[in-house]
């Protein structure tokens, strides 16, 4: 019983032992140590395409030189991306891996082999530091690696909120450096090449009313050395195939508006608008909407339309001049109108006590456009928010 009565004594008198009795508890002391570093989410995905068509650029089973090739691709995509938080920093790893099988490159004898069934891997990580309520900076780094070619990015931003959150601006700064290896039409493989590719962007957030937020954002990308993959084909007025000639400069910029909209029935509908101009003579407009319907308080329906229409550059062609100074028969350059059909299914469930909620989705797509190009796109997700 003393031995209990004096514990109580020290717990209750302690602060004026060593210390004046007034002096107020440290934070430490009040909210304990800092958290350290936890998990917040962590979320699996899975991505098939299946694309069709034909193209001038690709050689794979081709009847005539005057005629196009194959661009059949087979692509199967895991991703797995983790954010977790340590004090004011909140970190995003994602790591995206490809298993490709494509005609195009399969048609090369030299690297055909390689090629059939090529793996393809990317790291990115961005970090956030939560300077103040109104202010966050952000660094991003990454690399990604496949058999002919190995690319490092570098990025840096940050975000600024006024009137009450009302407004947020926000910018970044990124540069990336692609290393490649260099192929003529035959396969021959020629050495490595470079391509580098700096890019800038300015944006603002408004929220409009309490159920309707709008983006404004300015993007400018200068790409400068080898802007081909070296292996793409150009049918010639002589009647045989040469190689891709691409200017060593491009100058692109992107101009995006986006507004989100409630709607009163449990849904809410997004709207997206992209120009896009380029000193190649490229002209592009993207539109998409996107319709949330919410069938449950934890399921909620995705339905989305886009259509793409672009030009081409000046120098494209589908039977160039042998002493041409560029050229280019590509099917992703030419001039042509893409649409986009797609729906996802999407719960939200909490069973688990120590998960706040798990996420599953499952969605298609249907990709077509104008040139003869067709991508059925299947995906699902698993994801635990902590």
């Amino acid at each position: 019983m003393i031995r209990r009565l004096f514990a109580l004594a020290l717990v209750i008198f302690a602060p004026a032992f060593g210390a004046h009795a007034d002096e107020p508890l440290s934070d430490s002391a009040i909210l304990g140590a800092p958290p350290g570093f936890t998990i917040e989410s962590l979320r699996l995905r899975f991505t098939h395409y299946d694309q069709e068509g034909r193209g001038y650029q690709s050689q794979a089973d081709r009847p005539q030189v005057s005629q196009p090739g194959s661009e059949a691709v087979t692509v199967e995509q895991p991703q797995l991306e983790v954010v977790a938080n340590q004090g004011k920093f909140t970190h995003r790893l994602w790591v995206p891996v490809d298993i490709v099988t494509a005609a195009s490159p399969d048609a090369l004898d030299a690297i055909s082999s390689a090629s059939r069934t090529n793996e393809a891997a990317s790291l990115d990580l961005t970090s956030t530091y939560h300077l103040s309520h109104e202010s966050d900076l952000f660094l991003r780094g990454g690399f990604h690696l496949e058999e002919p070619f190995r690319s490092w990015n570098l990025g840096v931003g940050g975000s600024r909120s006024f009137a009450d959150d009302n407004t947020v601006i926000s910018a970044s700064l990124n540069q990336v450096f692609d290393w490649l290896d260099r192929f003529n039409i035959f396969g021959t493989r020629l050495g490595r090449d470079y391509r580098s590719s700096t890019n800038a962007n300015l944006g603002v957030t408004q929220l409009l009313s309490p159920t309707t937020v709008a983006h404004l954002e300015y993007g400018v990308t200068v790409q400068l050395g080898q802007l081909s993959n070296t292996w793409n084909a150009v049918p010639l007025a002589t009647g045989n195939l040469a190689e891709e000639r691409l200017p060593s400069l491009r100058h692109r910029h992107a101009f995006v508006g986006r507004l989100a909209q409630a709607l009163p029935w449990h849904g809410a509908i997004h709207g997206f608008y992209r120009f896009y101009v380029d000193n190649w003579g490229i002209l592009a407009h993207s539109f998409e909407v996107a319709l949330y319907q919410r069938f449950s308080s934890f399921g909620y329906v995705r339905l989305n339309y886009r259509v793409h229409h672009q030009t081409a550059p000046y120098f494209w062609t589908p039977s160039a001049a042998a002493n041409a100074q560029y050229r280019s028969a590509d099917s992703d350059l030419a001039d042509f109108t893409a649409q986009t059909l797609g729906a996802l299914v999407a719960v939200d469930l909490r069973f688990v006590r120590r998960v706040q909620s798990m996420h599953l989705d499952f969605g298609y797509e249907r990709y077509f456009r104008t040139n003869d190009l067709r991508v059925n796109i299947y995906t699902c997700a698993l994801g635990f928010v902590f």
